[in-house]
């Protein structure tokens, strides 16, 4: 050990030596730093002597460190070998006084009897007068002398209870004592039993109590008070010795706040003054009892309970959570009536403004509404939502059917359709279900913003539905219309009205779409439903359309018949004549259209006589057959005149609707063509403008004009157009709509 400490001295001199020199050379790098050799040796060696006194110190300091810590060693060993003795001497004690508890066991039990006969003494004063002091307090109880009554109650309860810790106390205790002294203080739980109903009715009556005798409910209060420190005191006492009297603790104060839960449920539920049977608006007057009662008395409490109620109860506090606790309930039994639609709207629009400046927010009671949570819960709003949802969906339905038989019946009417103030025809029919859509709405706005939506778009739905039962009752109409067309006398104009209502729902739609759906729909994720409902009711008024379309025809159907055939038609001006006034006396009620349907109306119509026209000329069964070029330049020229006849009236009728008038004259003029050479220009000419002409029929064109054969005429046609290809797609047209008229 002393070879290596030597050897750390030589290796620590070494490096010393070797740090010194790097120092030296440091300092002495340049020659005029050798004027300072004396500054330098004078700096080290003040160092060295800094350093040698810091070592001298700090070894001084040790070697205190290590006296004074041997001292203490030292007298720490003569407190322990003290200790030792002591412990010694006390285990030869109580080996000595072994038997020392058996000598004094008649001295202890008799210091138990003692204590039982101090405590005897000390209480015999009540013990003796146990029965007189009951029906004393009984008596006080009867006469409203509550606090002299509990006075008198305590006194027994601690005489009876220090007799039982006594007993309680004994090594040896004995049930009979306990009995014994139980049954003579028996009726001491009754009275306090009784004591009790006084206290809770005056908690009952709590808010008209403080109004009339304040000093009542401060006594009960005060009362409740005292056994909530004895139940403190008895807890205590319990940890203490494992003691606790009968009937403790007796949590008065707890009862108190139950009671006070109870009487404010009752006060509740007797807002309820009658029931669906008795009155349809039997929820609206509870709930409004409710909301005023509420008001009344937390002012109540804030202004006369306050005072008299201990701060530590926060009574304001208190009742306002005990009230929100018992609307919650009584909500909750009012929910499980299975509330009808219109309840259920005035239930959720009171729950909405239950924390309003009207109800719990009134400025004037400043209660922290934030803390009082939901009434119902989001679970129990959204059930009450989905069910007014499916009640409300179905009266929608029921409403809407209703309204469509109703207008219904007002279609077999002997007078006319109203108008509006511009003379268009409608019926009442889509202003009804609006406004009842409109209501819906707004009743929907006051549950919840999210309703709107939702109600929406149950009216959509069922808007859609009723749109196919519209358009089945007009399809119905019209068939029995033409059983006997004599019936129903306005047909025509009712069946104009309800074109007319077609408009007014995609109209009032747009309207509700506008006002109520917040952002553009994603048709990607959901159709867009008030766009198939406008496409759905345009759809039933072209419908409509169509059938009074039908109506003109059958009038004119015995003169569109006679069209190009040589008897009724070639030689007099009768059929076009007839076909003029017929749609000109037509057009005096399809006036009352609204302007869309009125020139698609008047544009189908055209277009209708056109297509007769064609088919007169196209049919296979030829009506006529040109014997000269003179015959058949005179008829195209009568079906040019007739053209001319039916554009001017339609112009008058219908200005700027365009008709496919320029189609006759187009196609008499490849009949009245002298130079057969051209032919092929002219049937060109119609396959350009009309590309769903069919070969057949522009085979029997050119047939109608008498110089040509069957086979000629088809030659020609298939050197112009070519091989036909049936299975390729149309467009529908004039020719397509000859074919299949």
């Amino acid at each position: 050990m002393a070879a290596l400490s030597q050897l750390d001295l030589d290796r620590l001199e070494v490096d010393a030596k070797r740090t010194a020199v790097k120092q030296v050379a440091n300092m002495l790098q340049r020659p005029d730093q050798l004027e300072k050799v004396d500054q330098y040796k004078r700096r080290v060696a003040r160092k060295k002597a800094t350093v040698e006194a810091m070592l001298k110190t700090a070894l001084q300091s040790q070697l205190d460190g290590v006296r004074t810590g041997l001292s203490q060693l030292q007298t720490a060993l003569q407190d322990v070998q003290e200790i030792k003795n002591g412990l010694e001497e006390v285990d030869n004690t109580y080996k000595s006084i072994a038997n020392l508890n058996d000598k004094l066991k008649i001295v202890r039990d008799e210091n138990t009897r003692h204590r039982q006969l101090a405590a005897a003494v000390d209480n015999l004063k009540h013990i003796s007068t146990v029965p007189e002091t009951i029906k004393k307090t009984a008596d006080l109880i009867a006469e409203g002398k509550l606090l002299h009554a509990h006075k008198c109650l305590s006194e027994l309860e601690m005489s009876r209870d220090d007799l039982l810790f006594e007993v309680h106390r004994q090594q040896t205790s004995s049930a009979t004592d306990r009995n014994l002294i139980m049954q003579y203080f028996k009726d001491l739980d009754k009275i306090y039993t009784e004591l009790g109903k006084q206290l809770w009715l005056v908690l009952q009556r709590t808010l008209i109590t403080v109004r009339r005798e304040p000093t009542v409910t401060v006594t009960v209060l005060r009362i409740i008070e005292r056994e909530e420190r004895t139940d403190a005191v008895m807890l205590k006492r319990q940890e203490q010795t494992g003691f606790i009297p009968p009937w403790r603790p007796k949590r008065w104060r707890a009862k108190c706040f139950e009671v006070l839960q109870e009487s404010m449920s009752r006060r509740i539920e007797g807002s309820q003054l009658e029931d669906r049977t008795l009155d349809k608006m039997w929820l609206v007057r509870h709930l409004e009892r409710t909301r005023k009662n509420v008001l009344e008395d937390i002012r109540v409490v804030k202004t006369l309970c306050e005072p008299c109620f201990p701060p530590s109860y926060h009574i304001v506090e208190r009742y306002v959570s005990m009230y929100h606790k018992a609307i919650q309930q009584n909500l909750h039994d009012v929910i499980n009536q299975q509330l009808e639609s219109n309840e259920i709207v005035s239930l959720l629009n009171w729950v909405n403004a239950y924390t309003g400046p009207d109800a719990m927010g009134d400025p004037e009671l400043q209660i922290d509404t934030s803390k009082l949570g939901s009434l119902l819960g989001e679970k129990m709003v959204e059930t009450l939502q989905d069910h007014y949802l499916k009640t409300r969906g179905g009266n929608i339905k029921d409403w809407m059917n209703n309204t469509l038989k109703s207008d219904q019946n007002d279609w077999d009417r002997n007078t006319q359709p109203d108008a509006d103030a511009e003379g268009y025809f409608i019926t009442s029919m889509p202003v009804i279900l609006f406004e009842m859509i409109e209501q819906n709405l707004q009743v929907a706005a006051h549950i919840h913003e999210s309703m709107i939506v939702k109600v929406l778009d149950v009216c959509v739905n069922e808007l859609l539905h009723l749109s196919k039962t519209f358009s089945a009752a007009i399809r119905e109409y019209k068939d029995r219309h033409l059983v006997d067309r004599s019936k129903p006398k306005f047909y025509v104009l009712y069946m104009t009205a309800n074109i007319n209502n077609c408009l007014a729902f995609i109209g009032f739609a747009e309207q509700l779409r506008s006002k109520y759906v917040k952002s553009d729909i994603d048709e990607a994720k959901e159709p867009d439903k008030f766009a198939v409902l406008a496409k759905t009711f345009n759809s039933i008024a072209r419908e409509g359309c169509r059938y009074l379309l039908e109506e003109v025809f059958i009038d004119l159907s015995s003169h569109t018949s006679g069209l190009l055939s040589r008897d009724l038609w070639l030689n007099s001006p009768i059929p076009v004549d007839t076909i003029c006034i017929t749609v000109e006396d037509y057009s005096q009620d399809f006036v009352h259209l609204k302007p869309k349907y009125f020139e698609y109306l008047m544009a189908k119509q055209a277009e209708r006589i056109v297509v007769e026209y064609v088919k007169a000329m196209l049919s296979p069964s030829k009506k006529i057959s040109f014997k000269s070029y003179e015959e058949r330049k005179n008829a195209a020229e009568k079906v040019c005149q007739e053209a001319e006849q039916l554009e001017r009236l339609f112009g008058k009728l219908a200005p700027g609707v365009q008709i496919p008038i320029d189609l006759m004259p187009m196609l008499m003029e490849a009949v009245k063509l002298k130079d057969t050479s051209m032919l092929s220009l002219e049937i060109s000419g119609i396959l350009n403008k009309y590309p769903d002409a069919r070969v057949e029929q522009l085979v029997n064109l050119l047939q109608l004009r008498g110089d040509m054969s069957k086979s000629d005429a088809r030659q020609m046609i298939m050197e112009i157009v070519g091989d036909e290809n049936l299975s390729k797609p149309r467009q529908e047209g004039i020719f397509t709509q000859a074919l299949t008229m």
